[in-house]
């Protein structure tokens, strides 16, 4: 069997990118340029996702020439479908993390990532991005016996290491979040939310005002030795340059490095939205954190908009443009959880790709000299993609592996790569049985 390469994106009939809440809502796209004839660079980024953009943005300001590409346009992929929440936390416990990379080493990156939410939102507050930011704080809730046992243990590491976190019992729990669905959570005080598409958006705008040029629909076909460097042909022309950034996340296809797509399992996760909620709800449905999400094999992630929307989301059909009865589904489990939504209409529906590794932590990679890539955020994207972008720009300015703060790794396919969708399939059928009956 061939592997399964998903193509970089979906005809625009069968995407849902522009019935999504964020479409609906998002400050106005940055200018970008098209691709015609050779450019050159200092350093050519792959992708104009959160990745990508902050990754041009740190070598802007260090006097670099960068030029970013993209299939489509800034936000497209899953920079501007995920749920914008901003969670500073992997989802390994941070004792699993230190069995991972060693003590030494495992601090530094547990370090790093408690510090993904301030690097987003101050970007945020450096470029002033209309993005909505709220940082009210992020609950993991638990979801039966296994869940409390995890969410008491992940408050327990992250606090012996000086987290702002705190354990919600069922009282504190209903009385920040509106529901009694949940009977205990963790509380990360630091994290919060953004309008993922606005903050897309916002990190373009900012790269350009830096000299960065962003060329849309401007799709990278391969990246071949050119020189001493590296030339990327793409659209209707090419890029060359000292330097290459791969930025494409679950949105990436085979052709583009040997190997790099093979290395993650892009899963879909869908959302479903409502119109602004009146008054009553508004009090009623998360009246003091705005974020949440549970400890479910196929996790359920809510959270509420400054305009008081109410969005809901969970592992998706394998398709960019989720049916109606798979939103009536979600919307049913909206209901279980705050019963007062019956009735309430959801009229937005999408889906985006998430890009999953084996081990469920994200990768660095050094694929050759001057060639750098970053993927497989496993649903913590908005603040570890940041926080990469850094580090991505980091690698190219000289830093070494050591002095970086997040380990390289090698390269590696996952064995057999074509069956793991059939294989991924049949996994969330067994979670989505299992999770009806919690243990």
């Amino acid at each position: 069997m061939p592997p399964f390469n998903p193509p970089p994106f979906e005809p625009s009939r069968r995407d849902s990118f522009t019935s999504s809440l964020w479409h609906a809502t998002a400050i106005p796209a940055a200018g970008s340029h098209a691709l015609s004839g050779d450019q050159v660079a200092d350093v050519a980024v792959v992708g104009a996702g959160y990745t990508g953009l902050c990754a041009a943005i740190e070598l802007a300001r260090c006097g670099a020439d960068v030029a970013v590409l993209d299939a489509r346009e800034p936000g497209f992929g899953a920079s501007g479908r995920n749920g914008g929440q901003v969670i500073p936390a992997f989802k390994y416990d941070p004792d699993g993390i230190a069995a991972v990379y060693g003590d030494e080493a495992g601090e530094r990156v547990l370090d790093m990532v408690s510090r993904t939410a301030d690097a987003v939102f101050d970007l945020v507050d450096e470029f002033g991005i209309a993005c909505d930011p709220i940082r009210t704080g992020w609950i993991q809730c638990a979801h039966g016996a296994a869940g409390r046992a995890a969410v008491q243990a992940r408050h327990r590491q992250w606090r012996r290491r000086g987290a702002p976190v705190e354990l919600l019992e069922a009282d504190a729990l209903r009385r920040m979040t509106g529901t009694d669905f949940y009977p205990l959570g963790v509380l990360f005080r630091n994290a919060g939310t953004v309008q993922p598409l606005s903050y897309a958006r916002g990190l373009a705008r900012a790269a350009a005002g830096l000299g960065v040029r962003i060329f849309s629909e401007a799709l990278a076909q391969r990246i071949e030795p050119a020189g001493r460097g590296w030339r990327v042909p793409a659209g209707q022309g090419g890029v060359t340059a000292r330097q290459v950034v791969i930025a494409v996340n679950g949105y990436g296809t085979s052709g583009l490095w040997p190997g790099l797509c093979e290395s993650v399992v892009p899963l879909y996760s869908m959302q479903i939205a409502t119109d602004p909620l009146p008054g009553t709800l508004r009090e009623a449905v998360m009246p003091e954190v705005q974020a949440l999400a549970d400890t479910r094999r196929l996790v359920c992630y809510c959270r509420k908009t400054r305009d008081h929307r109410f969005v809901i989301g969970s592992r998706g059909p394998f398709a960019a443009r989720p049916e109606a009865a798979d939103a009536r589904a979600l919307a049913a489990a909206a209901c279980r959880m705050y019963p007062v939504l019956r009735g309430t209409g959801f009229p937005y529906r999408w889906a985006g790709r998430v890009a999953m590794t084996v081990d469920h932590i994200p990768h660095l990679h050094q694929l050759a000299p001057g060639v750098f890539a970053a993927l497989g955020y496993n649903g913590r994207g908005v603040g570890m993609a940041t926080m990469m972008g850094r580090i991505l720009a980091a690698a190219c300015r000289g830093a070494r592996r050591g002095e970086l703060p997040y380990p390289v790794s090698d390269l590696r396919r996952i064995p057999m790569h074509g069956l793991h969708r059939l294989g991924v399939h049949a996994l969330v059928m067994a979670y989505r049985m299992l999770d009806w009956r919690p243990g």
